[in-house]
């Protein structure tokens, strides 16, 4: 849906309360479009909008308590993003015994084979290092 600025305006000006019920109508086929599990939280959302509405004095109060209420909502899903960031720093990342390595880095001569990766003694268990796969110097670097 296009929104055109100056026909919304315009309708407030003629005739408020048409714009009221087009704005209402606009907003209603909005959160039924949405996803089922979205809608309770817009529909949630949409009240708290109107009830501010009505409890401002002014439409700029309005539009000032609708960003506070965006700026919490954004709050809360920063708090959500670093809860999960902190989870998945705890977390050991999966490996595949792989790694790759310059050839000066190697140490000496590496190859791909398969041989038995090399193991490190920590106390009482052992941990396989796995293999170390040896690329081209010469491979292009973007």
């Amino acid at each position: 849906m296009d929104f055109n600025f100056k026909e919304w305006s315009d309708l407030y000006e003629v005739d408020p309360e048409a714009y009221e019920r087009r704005r209402g109508a606009v907003l209603e086929h909005f959160i039924q479009s949405a996803e089922p599990e979205r809608r309770l939280a817009l529909e949630q959302t949409l009240f708290r909008i109107e009830m501010s509405r009505k409890r401002s004095k002014t439409p700029l109060k309005t539009a000032l308590e609708a960003s506070n209420m965006m700026w919490e909502s954004f709050g809360k899903l920063r708090e959500q993003l670093d809860v999960l960031q902190q989870a998945t720093r705890d977390e050991a990342l999966p490996s595949n015994g792989l790694r790759l390595v310059r050839s000066e880095d190697a140490g000496g001569d590496v190859t791909a084979s398969t041989h038995q990766p090399p193991t490190i003694s920590q106390g009482a268990q052992t941990a396989q290092t796995g293999k170390v796969l040896r690329f081209p110097d010469n491979m292009n670097r973007h």
